[in-house]
């Protein structure tokens, strides 16, 4: 499919250059042999993706809480005595999510708003969760729930959010989070439907417990970061 490109929300890259950022993050061998060399700076795959904290599906224990940390999101002590507080809310959305769900699958039922609002209302309350905003929990549930629920970081933000035509999600500082993640559930299901082939093609460079959500993430921070075309636009 060479001379394709790929979308992620407003922005596109030659899918050329999106194969080969998704060919080196997903490279074991390179990121071990990365982790050991002087000056080298592996990527977060495998340990992110199958870091073995004992815990189950439907759970989240004090191994789960510091995952964003392999993602260059570290929560500080204050938001891991904060996130263990709210475990039990975390572990009702798991429990309400069927493992085998696809995120597709839920927006084409319109069951996927739900546990996303729910998720998103943790950080609306009004006793938010104190040093966790959207990136953080989001990256410690994806690991939960790999085929359904996106990831979240400012370089997803600058791929959907924007104020020209292109962008699926508008700014809007009156938005919450409870809105907020819905919508980019949307958006990400959109990109994955409308672009079938391209993303099966990325699919195919990965190892099979990789899920489609996670190589769209690596796409959009390619992007966001402003490797790939389209200005720059961010928020935490």
């Amino acid at each position: 499919m060479s001379g394709h490109t790929v979308r992620v929300g407003g922005r596109s890259v030659a899918l050329d250059q999106a194969t080969q950022w998704i060919g080196q993050y997903f490279d074991a061998e390179a990121n071990r042999a990365a982790a050991v060399a002087a000056k080298g700076r592996p990527y977060a795959f495998p340990v992110y993706d199958r870091m073995d904290t004992g815990s189950g599906p439907n759970e989240l224990n004090d191994g789960d809480l510091p995952a964003p940390a392999l993602l260059n999101a570290t929560p500080k002590l204050h938001a891991v005595l904060n996130l263990q507080a709210v475990r039990p809310a975390l572990e009702a959305v798991l429990t309400a999510i069927p493992p085998r769900l696809t995120l597709q699958d839920a927006v084409a039922s319109g069951v996927h708003a739900e546990p996303l609002r729910r998720i998103g209302c943790l950080l609306d309350s009004p006793t938010p969760i104190r040093g966790v905003g959207g990136t953080i929990l989001m990256k410690i549930m994806h690991r939960k729930r790999p085929l359904f629920l996106p990831l979240y970081d400012t370089q997803v933000f600058a791929c959907y959010c924007g104020s020209g035509d292109r962008y699926p999600i508008k700014k809007s500082p009156q938005r919450t989070w409870a809105q907020f993640f819905p919508l980019l559930g949307d958006a990400v299901a959109r990109d994955l439907n409308e672009q079938p082939e391209t993303w099966k093609t990325l699919r195919g460079c990965v190892p099979d417990d990789v899920s489609v959500l996670r190589v769209l993430d690596v796409v959009a921070w390619n992007l966001g970061s402003g490797t790939g075309r389209g200005p720059m636009s961010g928020m935490t």
